[in-house]
Protein backbone atom coordinates (compact mmCIF):
# COMPACT_ATOMS: atom_id res chain seq x y z
CA UNK A 1 0.00 0.00 0.00
CA UNK A 2 2.41 2.56 1.06
CA UNK A 3 4.88 1.48 -2.05
CA UNK A 4 1.80 2.28 -4.53
CA UNK A 5 1.74 5.36 -2.54
CA UNK A 6 4.95 6.59 -3.08
CA UNK A 7 4.85 5.51 -6.70
CA UNK A 8 1.58 7.67 -6.89
CA UNK A 9 3.49 10.84 -5.17
CA UNK A 10 6.30 10.38 -7.69
CA UNK A 11 4.14 10.37 -11.01
CA UNK A 12 2.46 13.64 -9.36
CA UNK A 13 5.84 15.30 -8.71
CA UNK A 14 6.67 14.55 -12.42
CA UNK A 15 3.62 15.33 -13.70
CA UNK A 16 3.88 18.76 -12.16
CA UNK A 17 7.55 19.10 -13.14
CA UNK A 18 6.80 18.94 -16.66
CA UNK A 19 3.43 20.77 -16.24
CA UNK A 20 5.76 23.60 -15.15
CA UNK A 21 8.67 23.21 -17.42
CA UNK A 22 6.02 23.45 -20.37
CA UNK A 23 4.43 26.67 -19.09
CA UNK A 24 8.34 27.80 -18.77
CA UNK A 25 8.82 27.37 -22.23
CA UNK A 26 5.44 28.99 -22.96
CA UNK A 27 6.86 32.04 -21.70
CA UNK A 28 10.06 32.34 -22.99
CA UNK A 29 8.29 31.72 -26.14
CA UNK A 30 6.17 34.22 -25.73
CA UNK A 31 8.60 36.81 -24.96
CA UNK A 32 10.71 35.91 -27.80
CA UNK A 33 7.93 36.79 -30.48
CA UNK A 34 7.51 39.52 -28.14
CA UNK A 35 10.93 40.74 -28.50
CA UNK A 36 10.88 40.19 -32.59
CA UNK A 37 8.06 42.04 -32.68
CA UNK A 38 8.97 45.20 -30.51
CA UNK A 39 12.20 44.64 -33.22
CA UNK A 40 9.93 44.47 -35.97
CA UNK A 41 8.17 47.58 -34.50
CA UNK A 42 11.60 49.54 -34.18
CA UNK A 43 12.41 48.87 -37.43
CA UNK A 44 9.44 50.06 -39.31
CA UNK A 45 9.71 53.20 -37.43
CA UNK A 46 12.85 53.89 -38.25
CA UNK A 47 11.97 53.52 -42.29
CA UNK A 48 9.40 55.22 -41.93
CA UNK A 49 10.79 57.99 -40.60
CA UNK A 50 13.36 57.62 -43.23
CA UNK A 51 10.68 57.68 -45.79
CA UNK A 52 9.70 60.90 -44.06
CA UNK A 53 12.54 62.62 -44.41
CA UNK A 54 13.30 62.00 -47.64
CA UNK A 55 9.48 63.01 -48.66
CA UNK A 56 10.16 66.03 -46.83
CA UNK A 57 13.79 66.44 -48.72
CA UNK A 58 11.88 66.04 -52.09
CA UNK A 59 8.95 68.71 -51.41
CA UNK A 60 11.49 70.95 -50.19
CA UNK A 61 13.38 70.43 -53.29
CA UNK A 62 9.83 71.14 -55.35
CA UNK A 63 8.72 73.80 -53.30
CA UNK A 64 12.28 75.56 -54.05
CA UNK A 65 12.01 74.91 -58.01
CA UNK A 66 8.10 76.17 -57.47
CA UNK A 67 9.37 78.78 -55.91
CA UNK A 68 12.37 79.48 -58.88
CA UNK A 69 9.64 79.19 -61.43
CA UNK A 70 7.28 81.84 -59.97
CA UNK A 71 9.71 83.98 -59.72
CA UNK A 72 11.24 83.49 -63.10
CA UNK A 73 7.83 84.23 -64.53
CA UNK A 74 7.00 87.42 -62.77
CA UNK A 75 10.08 88.85 -63.75
CA UNK A 76 9.24 87.42 -67.23
CA UNK A 77 6.26 89.43 -67.48
CA UNK A 78 7.94 92.61 -65.29
CA UNK A 79 10.25 92.35 -68.15
CA UNK A 80 7.22 92.54 -71.23
CA UNK A 81 5.19 94.74 -69.32
CA UNK A 82 8.51 96.84 -69.42
CA UNK A 83 9.08 96.30 -73.21
CA UNK A 84 5.40 97.41 -74.19
CA UNK A 85 5.49 100.74 -71.82
CA UNK A 86 8.60 101.91 -73.12
CA UNK A 87 7.39 101.35 -76.32
CA UNK A 88 4.29 103.45 -75.68
CA UNK A 89 6.56 106.23 -74.43
CA UNK A 90 8.18 106.27 -77.67
CA UNK A 91 5.06 106.48 -79.53
CA UNK A 92 4.24 109.87 -76.99
CA UNK A 93 7.39 111.63 -78.16
CA UNK A 94 7.32 110.40 -81.57
CA UNK A 95 3.55 111.76 -81.72
CA UNK A 96 4.35 114.88 -80.42
CA UNK A 97 6.90 115.40 -82.98
CA UNK A 98 4.87 114.38 -85.72
CA UNK A 99 1.63 116.51 -85.40
CA UNK A 100 5.03 119.62 -85.34
CA UNK A 101 5.98 118.60 -88.49
CA UNK A 102 4.61 121.05 -91.25
CA UNK A 103 5.09 124.05 -93.44
CA UNK A 104 5.08 126.57 -90.45
CA UNK A 105 7.75 126.51 -87.77
CA UNK A 106 6.64 124.44 -84.68
CA UNK A 107 8.96 123.12 -82.46
CA UNK A 108 8.65 120.13 -80.41
CA UNK A 109 7.84 121.71 -77.00
CA UNK A 110 5.91 124.52 -78.67
CA UNK A 111 3.36 121.58 -79.90
CA UNK A 112 3.31 119.99 -76.02
CA UNK A 113 2.65 123.48 -75.03
CA UNK A 114 -0.12 123.61 -77.22
CA UNK A 115 -1.70 120.32 -76.48
CA UNK A 116 -1.43 120.57 -72.82
CA UNK A 117 -3.36 124.12 -73.47
CA UNK A 118 -5.53 122.27 -75.54
CA UNK A 119 -6.69 119.17 -73.36
CA UNK A 120 -6.85 121.55 -70.23
CA UNK A 121 -8.22 124.44 -71.62
CA UNK A 122 -6.41 127.40 -71.14
CA UNK A 123 -6.57 130.05 -73.18
CA UNK A 124 -4.49 130.71 -76.03
CA UNK A 125 -1.38 133.39 -76.54
CA UNK A 126 -1.92 135.57 -79.79
CA UNK A 127 -3.01 134.63 -83.29
CA UNK A 128 0.07 132.60 -84.06
CA UNK A 129 -0.81 129.93 -81.17
CA UNK A 130 -4.16 130.01 -82.59
CA UNK A 131 -2.61 128.98 -85.94
CA UNK A 132 -0.30 126.70 -84.70
CA UNK A 133 -3.25 124.99 -82.85
CA UNK A 134 -5.63 124.93 -85.46
CA UNK A 135 -2.31 123.45 -87.92
CA UNK A 136 -2.01 120.56 -84.88
CA UNK A 137 -5.19 119.34 -84.33
CA UNK A 138 -6.87 119.76 -87.96
CA UNK A 139 -4.25 118.68 -90.52
CA UNK A 140 -1.23 117.10 -88.27
CA UNK A 141 -3.26 114.93 -85.48
CA UNK A 142 -6.04 112.82 -87.73
CA UNK A 143 -2.71 112.01 -89.55
CA UNK A 144 -1.10 110.94 -86.19
CA UNK A 145 -3.52 108.97 -85.30
CA UNK A 146 -4.42 107.64 -87.79
CA UNK A 147 -0.92 105.66 -88.67
CA UNK A 148 -1.18 104.67 -84.77
CA UNK A 149 -4.32 102.73 -85.44
CA UNK A 150 -3.65 101.41 -88.63
CA UNK A 151 -0.67 100.52 -87.40
CA UNK A 152 -1.83 98.46 -84.40
CA UNK A 153 -4.73 96.98 -86.61
CA UNK A 154 -2.25 95.77 -89.27
CA UNK A 155 0.34 94.48 -86.60
CA UNK A 156 -2.29 92.54 -84.73
CA UNK A 157 -4.33 90.99 -88.01
CA UNK A 158 -0.67 89.84 -88.89
CA UNK A 159 0.15 88.24 -85.88
CA UNK A 160 -3.52 86.34 -85.42
CA UNK A 161 -3.43 85.54 -89.16
CA UNK A 162 0.63 83.44 -88.67
CA UNK A 163 -0.72 82.16 -85.63
CA UNK A 164 -4.11 80.43 -86.69
CA UNK A 165 -2.32 79.31 -89.81
CA UNK A 166 0.73 78.50 -88.26
CA UNK A 167 2.75 79.99 -90.79
CA UNK A 168 5.08 83.16 -90.04
CA UNK A 169 5.40 84.53 -93.81
CA UNK A 170 1.71 85.22 -94.15
CA UNK A 171 -0.39 88.39 -92.55
CA UNK A 172 -3.93 90.19 -93.30
CA UNK A 173 -2.69 90.77 -97.05
CA UNK A 174 -2.31 86.83 -97.61
CA UNK A 175 -6.04 85.53 -98.04
CA UNK A 176 -6.59 88.20 -101.24
CA UNK A 177 -8.25 91.53 -98.99
CA UNK A 178 -6.01 94.17 -99.83
CA UNK A 179 -6.24 92.72 -103.97
CA UNK A 180 -9.90 93.26 -103.15
CA UNK A 181 -9.96 96.23 -101.74
CA UNK A 182 -8.04 97.21 -104.61
CA UNK A 183 -10.88 96.39 -107.14
CA UNK A 184 -13.28 98.13 -105.08
CA UNK A 185 -11.13 101.25 -105.19
CA UNK A 186 -10.47 100.79 -108.84
CA UNK A 187 -14.01 100.44 -109.73
CA UNK A 188 -15.09 103.68 -107.66
CA UNK A 189 -12.39 106.06 -109.18
CA UNK A 190 -12.74 104.82 -112.53
CA UNK A 191 -16.04 104.55 -113.10
CA UNK A 192 -17.60 106.02 -110.21
CA UNK A 193 -20.07 103.47 -109.03
CA UNK A 194 -20.26 101.93 -105.68
CA UNK A 195 -22.44 99.22 -104.35
CA UNK A 196 -24.71 101.70 -102.92
CA UNK A 197 -26.14 103.68 -105.83
CA UNK A 198 -26.21 107.73 -103.63
CA UNK A 199 -22.81 107.51 -103.26
CA UNK A 200 -20.36 108.89 -105.39
CA UNK A 201 -17.09 109.67 -105.24
CA UNK A 202 -14.17 109.16 -102.60
CA UNK A 203 -17.02 107.97 -100.46
CA UNK A 204 -18.02 105.15 -103.22
CA UNK A 205 -14.39 104.53 -103.33
CA UNK A 206 -13.71 103.78 -99.65
CA UNK A 207 -17.30 102.09 -99.51
CA UNK A 208 -16.36 99.52 -101.94
CA UNK A 209 -13.31 99.19 -100.44
CA UNK A 210 -14.64 98.14 -97.81
CA UNK A 211 -17.31 95.45 -98.84
CA UNK A 212 -14.83 94.28 -101.43
CA UNK A 213 -12.57 93.39 -98.60
CA UNK A 214 -14.67 91.07 -97.09
CA UNK A 215 -15.42 89.46 -99.95
CA UNK A 216 -12.28 86.76 -99.70
CA UNK A 217 -13.51 85.93 -96.09
CA UNK A 218 -16.78 85.30 -97.25
CA UNK A 219 -15.51 82.93 -100.08
CA UNK A 220 -13.62 81.15 -97.76
CA UNK A 221 -16.75 80.67 -95.05
CA UNK A 222 -18.49 79.61 -98.00
CA UNK A 223 -16.28 76.91 -99.22
CA UNK A 224 -15.31 75.54 -95.53
CA UNK A 225 -19.09 75.23 -94.73
CA UNK A 226 -19.31 72.75 -97.58
CA UNK A 227 -15.42 70.99 -97.06
CA UNK A 228 -13.39 70.78 -94.33
CA UNK A 229 -10.13 72.87 -95.01
CA UNK A 230 -6.56 72.86 -93.51
CA UNK A 231 -4.89 76.14 -92.90
CA UNK A 232 -2.78 75.46 -96.11
CA UNK A 233 -6.21 75.10 -97.96
CA UNK A 234 -7.70 78.34 -97.06
CA UNK A 235 -4.10 80.62 -97.65
CA UNK A 236 -4.23 79.31 -101.35
CA UNK A 237 -7.95 79.82 -102.17
CA UNK A 238 -6.83 83.64 -100.82
CA UNK A 239 -4.00 83.72 -103.27
CA UNK A 240 -6.17 82.47 -105.88
CA UNK A 241 -8.98 85.41 -105.07
CA UNK A 242 -6.10 88.00 -104.65
CA UNK A 243 -5.02 87.23 -108.48
CA UNK A 244 -8.30 86.94 -109.64
CA UNK A 245 -9.14 90.32 -107.97
CA UNK A 246 -5.46 92.24 -109.48
CA UNK A 247 -6.15 90.48 -112.77
CA UNK A 248 -9.62 92.64 -112.76
CA UNK A 249 -8.00 95.50 -111.28
CA UNK A 250 -5.46 95.88 -114.08
CA UNK A 251 -7.93 95.56 -116.64
CA UNK A 252 -9.77 98.47 -115.56
CA UNK A 253 -6.77 100.29 -115.15
CA UNK A 254 -5.44 99.60 -118.83
CA UNK A 255 -8.80 101.94 -119.80
CA UNK A 256 -8.23 104.49 -117.47
CA UNK A 257 -6.90 108.05 -117.73
CA UNK A 258 -4.08 109.04 -116.37
CA UNK A 259 -5.39 111.22 -113.57
CA UNK A 260 -7.09 107.95 -112.31
CA UNK A 261 -4.18 106.48 -112.48
CA UNK A 262 -2.39 108.20 -110.24
CA UNK A 263 -5.42 108.58 -107.35
CA UNK A 264 -4.94 104.31 -107.69
CA UNK A 265 -1.30 103.99 -107.87
CA UNK A 266 -1.49 106.34 -104.84
CA UNK A 267 -3.76 104.14 -102.46
CA UNK A 268 -2.06 101.18 -103.84
CA UNK A 269 0.95 101.95 -101.87
CA UNK A 270 -0.72 103.35 -99.26
CA UNK A 271 -0.81 106.67 -98.13
CA UNK A 272 -2.09 108.72 -94.83
CA UNK A 273 -2.68 112.28 -96.46
CA UNK A 274 -6.77 111.24 -97.01
CA UNK A 275 -6.91 110.77 -93.41
CA UNK A 276 -9.09 113.22 -91.32
CA UNK A 277 -10.97 113.66 -88.38
CA UNK A 278 -14.15 111.48 -89.90
CA UNK A 279 -12.11 108.51 -91.01
CA UNK A 280 -10.47 108.21 -87.28
CA UNK A 281 -13.91 107.07 -85.65
CA UNK A 282 -13.86 103.62 -87.83
CA UNK A 283 -10.28 103.59 -87.17
CA UNK A 284 -10.95 103.25 -83.90
CA UNK A 285 -13.67 100.72 -84.28
CA UNK A 286 -11.52 98.53 -86.29
CA UNK A 287 -8.74 98.33 -83.76
CA UNK A 288 -10.73 97.46 -80.88
CA UNK A 289 -12.82 94.78 -82.52
CA UNK A 290 -9.58 92.90 -83.40
CA UNK A 291 -7.68 93.52 -80.26
CA UNK A 292 -10.74 92.27 -78.39
CA UNK A 293 -11.38 89.22 -80.82
CA UNK A 294 -7.29 88.31 -80.43
CA UNK A 295 -7.01 88.66 -76.73
CA UNK A 296 -10.49 87.06 -76.06
CA UNK A 297 -9.32 83.94 -78.21
CA UNK A 298 -5.51 83.89 -77.15
CA UNK A 299 -6.10 80.83 -75.64
CA UNK A 300 -7.71 78.91 -77.81
CA UNK A 301 -5.18 80.54 -80.99
CA UNK A 302 -2.37 79.19 -78.73
CA UNK A 303 -3.70 76.04 -78.71
CA UNK A 304 -4.06 75.82 -82.33
CA UNK A 305 -0.53 75.77 -82.63
CA UNK A 306 -0.29 72.40 -81.42
CA UNK A 307 -1.72 70.91 -84.56
CA UNK A 308 -6.07 70.07 -85.44
CA UNK A 309 -5.95 66.61 -83.29
CA UNK A 310 -4.09 68.18 -80.00
CA UNK A 311 -6.41 71.31 -80.99
CA UNK A 312 -9.61 69.06 -81.14
CA UNK A 313 -8.60 66.91 -78.00
CA UNK A 314 -8.52 69.97 -75.77
CA UNK A 315 -12.03 70.78 -76.79
CA UNK A 316 -11.00 73.98 -79.31
CA UNK A 317 -12.66 73.68 -82.87
CA UNK A 318 -10.04 74.62 -85.00
CA UNK A 319 -11.98 75.53 -87.91
CA UNK A 320 -14.81 77.98 -86.42
CA UNK A 321 -12.29 79.54 -84.35
CA UNK A 322 -10.11 80.24 -87.97
CA UNK A 323 -13.39 81.70 -89.66
CA UNK A 324 -14.20 83.93 -86.82
CA UNK A 325 -10.58 85.30 -86.56
CA UNK A 326 -11.14 85.75 -90.33
CA UNK A 327 -13.92 87.65 -90.09
CA UNK A 328 -12.21 89.84 -87.50
CA UNK A 329 -9.08 90.61 -89.67
CA UNK A 330 -11.00 90.89 -92.51
CA UNK A 331 -13.36 93.73 -91.09
CA UNK A 332 -10.27 95.44 -89.35
CA UNK A 333 -7.95 95.30 -92.19
CA UNK A 334 -11.02 96.22 -94.73
CA UNK A 335 -11.48 99.57 -92.40
CA UNK A 336 -7.75 100.11 -92.52
CA UNK A 337 -7.60 99.98 -96.43
CA UNK A 338 -10.01 101.85 -97.05
CA UNK A 339 -8.19 105.14 -95.86
CA UNK A 340 -5.01 104.36 -96.20
CA UNK A 341 -4.77 101.86 -99.41
CA UNK A 342 -2.34 98.77 -99.06
CA UNK A 343 0.59 100.06 -96.31
CA UNK A 344 2.23 96.43 -96.72
CA UNK A 345 4.91 94.57 -94.56
CA UNK A 346 3.43 95.64 -91.27
CA UNK A 347 1.31 92.89 -90.15
CA UNK A 348 4.48 90.62 -91.26
CA UNK A 349 7.14 92.63 -89.90
CA UNK A 350 5.89 93.69 -86.02
CA UNK A 351 4.74 90.49 -85.23
CA UNK A 352 8.04 88.64 -85.91
CA UNK A 353 10.02 91.60 -83.99
CA UNK A 354 7.42 91.11 -81.20
CA UNK A 355 7.83 87.39 -81.05
CA UNK A 356 12.15 88.55 -80.29
CA UNK A 357 10.84 90.41 -76.98
CA UNK A 358 7.98 88.27 -75.43
CA UNK A 359 7.63 85.35 -77.25
CA UNK A 360 4.92 83.47 -78.77
CA UNK A 361 2.26 83.61 -76.32
CA UNK A 362 -0.42 85.63 -78.20
CA UNK A 363 -1.76 87.16 -74.69
CA UNK A 364 1.16 88.89 -74.39
CA UNK A 365 2.15 88.48 -78.24
CA UNK A 366 -0.98 90.93 -79.57
CA UNK A 367 -0.56 93.84 -77.38
CA UNK A 368 3.27 94.01 -77.94
CA UNK A 369 2.62 93.67 -81.89
CA UNK A 370 0.27 96.45 -82.25
CA UNK A 371 2.51 98.95 -80.27
CA UNK A 372 5.44 97.69 -82.35
CA UNK A 373 2.85 97.93 -85.20
CA UNK A 374 1.88 101.70 -84.32
CA UNK A 375 5.31 102.97 -83.67
CA UNK A 376 6.42 101.52 -87.34
CA UNK A 377 4.32 103.28 -89.49
CA UNK A 378 4.50 106.41 -87.10
CA UNK A 379 8.10 106.44 -87.04
CA UNK A 380 8.00 105.90 -91.15
CA UNK A 381 5.59 108.92 -91.91
CA UNK A 382 7.64 111.07 -89.52
CA UNK A 383 10.36 110.00 -91.48
CA UNK A 384 8.07 110.72 -94.96
CA UNK A 385 7.25 114.17 -93.62
CA UNK A 386 11.24 115.43 -92.96
CA UNK A 387 12.08 113.61 -96.14
CA UNK A 388 11.23 116.06 -99.91
CA UNK A 389 8.92 115.10 -102.72
CA UNK A 390 6.27 113.28 -100.27
CA UNK A 391 6.52 110.01 -100.83
CA UNK A 392 3.63 107.12 -99.93
CA UNK A 393 4.30 106.24 -96.12
CA UNK A 394 4.13 102.92 -97.72
CA UNK A 395 7.29 102.82 -99.76
CA UNK A 396 9.02 103.60 -96.37
CA UNK A 397 7.24 100.71 -94.81
CA UNK A 398 8.54 98.32 -97.80
CA UNK A 399 12.06 99.57 -97.44
CA UNK A 400 12.20 98.34 -94.07
CA UNK A 401 9.79 95.45 -94.17
CA UNK A 402 11.55 93.98 -97.23
CA UNK A 403 15.06 93.12 -95.55
CA UNK A 404 13.72 91.92 -92.62
CA UNK A 405 11.62 89.62 -94.74
CA UNK A 406 14.20 88.07 -97.21
CA UNK A 407 16.34 87.64 -93.25
CA UNK A 408 13.01 85.46 -92.26
CA UNK A 409 13.11 83.69 -95.74
CA UNK A 410 16.64 82.68 -95.16
CA UNK A 411 16.46 81.69 -91.43
CA UNK A 412 13.10 79.51 -92.68
CA UNK A 413 15.00 77.72 -95.52
CA UNK A 414 18.03 77.28 -93.62
CA UNK A 415 15.67 75.32 -91.19
CA UNK A 416 13.96 73.20 -93.63
CA UNK A 417 14.53 69.96 -94.97
CA UNK A 418 16.13 70.87 -98.43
Amino acid sequence: MRSELVIIAIVAVVMIAFVLVLLRRKESEKGDSHGNLTTELRSLKRKYKAFVERRQDRFDVSAHTISENVAHYRSTNRRRALYIVAIIAVIVVLSIFSVSRSTLSISFFQAYDLIVKHIMGTPLDGYMEELRTTIIFDYNMPRTLGAILVGASLAISGAVMQSITRNSLTDSYTIGISSAAMLGVTIGIVYDVCIIPVLSGDLAAIFNAFIFALIPSAAIIVISSFKKMSPTMMILIGIGIMYMFSAFSTFIKFNADAEDLQRIYEWGVGTLTDVHWPAILPMVAGTVIISVLGMVLANRINVLGSGENMSLALGVKPVITRIICFLGISVATGICVCFTGTIGFVGLVAPHIARLFVGSDNKILIPTSAVLGALLILGSDVLVRMLPGGLPVGVITALIGSPIFLVILYRQRRNAAF
